[in-house]
């Protein structure tokens, strides 16, 4: 039933709305150009039958699709509007290809290559022109929820519970959950649709630090600083080489933690300073920033003029510890998988998720594939027929759950957040 042209039509026409997010910005959203988005998105909810369809004053687009059965279970899918702003973001010239073999050449030599192209011969590859990121993140997971409920709009044969749909601003600045009222949202379990391959269910992410440390020194007139002059900038180089030199996001991979000095700007009299440390294990990632502590604190002992101060900013937890309440929730989601003709595969991401942070407020949020690759770069890509399978995923899910959920009746009131 899934309409693969008309799924690829929705997408690029959402790319097409540049959305990229700002990491200074303090308003919400970060950028008022992810409001013209939000408002098509309203009304496209509205056509497809949704009551209640809100855009509010944090940007977040939300609606219901009223129940046809009696199953009484409440179904959220989430997935956010904004891109990364780590590369340009618009104006975005999707591209369809015909993939047979070899890599795809794009504008200013951008290249997607062979290698990253090998699962996908004889698929429908969706482009930028090379000049701007695509938007697979999370536009992908947007189109496909679009799909889905298009669908069901199509086909009242189709028996689903109560789906809670909603569409969340700055997930790429860090902040796409910060306004999120979980009650309101109403749904006793959700799906963030924000991932990679269709086969994968996110359950894991890093616990997440995010220390900002501030040096400040002395300056002097160097013609006149001997003995008086206390730098920040040799002050940040000698914390710098404190660092284990093995342990960055370079020199890491799979479930091990890292340092990562994101940013440092400043002078000799002050410097600031961005970090991330991560970790899978909560108390790894506590031993880190304690290290961190202990290192700003030895500097403070060989420069005592200098002060250093620094905040852990805790940003988020890994959610797999939560869905130790509610396993089921997995299992099933792993039956809706198979039933698209895929093995399914319980994994992590070297990251965070909005789920992740919906999860460990109370509403259970496992991470689904919506598809894109080379996520944040000028060579992102997805393939339409995978975008196809993703979107098969979410009509299974429903399926499973109005099948399954009268059985679980019990442990859904236990576990739901708005009961």
């Amino acid at each position: 039933m899934i309409n693969a042209d008309r799924l690829k039509q929705t997408f690029f026409e959402l790319v097409k709305y540049d959305t990229g997010s700002d990491p200074e910005a303090t308003s919400t959203p970060s950028t008022s150009k992810q409001l013209v988005l939000a408002k098509v998105l309203v009304e496209k909810l509205k056509t497809l039958g949704l009551l209640n369809v809100s855009l509010n004053e944090y940007g977040i687009v939300s609606g219901t699709l009223p129940a046809n059965t009696k199953n009484k279970i409440k179904i959220g899918f989430i997935a956010h509007m904004d891109t990364s702003p780590d590369v340009a973001t618009g104006p975005v010239k999707p591209q369809s290809h015909d993939y047979k073999r070899g890599d795809i050449t794009l504008k200013n030599n951008v290249i997607i290559t062979a290698e990253d192209l090998k699962k996908y011969k004889n698929h429908t590859i969706l482009t930028s022109d090379g000049t701007t990121l695509l938007g697979a993140d999370d536009k992908a997971g947007v189109a496909e929820i679009l799909e889905m409920l298009q669908i069901l709009k199509d086909n009242p044969s189709i028996k689903h519970p109560e789906l809670k749909i909603a569409f969340t601003p700055d997930e790429e600045v860090g902040r796409g959950t910060e306004n999120f009222d979980i009650k309101a949202f109403g749904a006793d379990i959700a799906y963030t649709v924000d991932g990679s391959a269709p086969t994968d269910i996110d359950t894991e992410t890093f616990n997440a630090f995010n220390p900002q440390i501030t040096i400040t020194g002395i300056p002097v007139h160097t013609g006149y600083a001997y003995h008086k002059m206390v730098s920040a900038i040799e002050i940040a180089n000698q914390l710098m080489n404190e660092l284990p030199v093995d342990e960055t996001p370079a020199q890491t991979k799979d479930k091990e933690g890292y340092f990562h000095v994101l940013t440092i700007s400043g002078s000799p009299e002050k410097v600031k300073m961005d970090m991330l440390v991560r970790d899978f294990n909560y108390s790894k990632a506590q031993k880190r920033i304690a290290f961190l502590h202990s290192i700003c604190e030895d500097l403070e002992r060989r420069y005592p003029k200098a002060e250093i101060e620094i905040k852990d900013n805790e940003k988020y937890h890994n959610m797999n510890e939560k869905f130790a309440a509610f396993p089921e929730m997995i299992e099933l989601t792993k039956q809706a998988v198979k039933m698209t003709g895929l093995k399914p595969k319980e994994t992590f991401v070297r990251g965070g998720t909005d789920g992740a942070e919906l999860t460990l407020r109370g509403l259970l949020t496992p991470n689904l594939g919506a598809g894109g690759e080379n996520f944040h770069a000028l060579n992102e890509f997805v393939s339409l027929e995978v975008m196809t399978q993703c979107t098969q995923n979410l009509l299974n899910i429903i399926q499973v759950w109005n099948e399954q959920a009268l059985q679980l009746t019990a442990k859904i009131k236990n576990i739901s957040p708005c009961r």
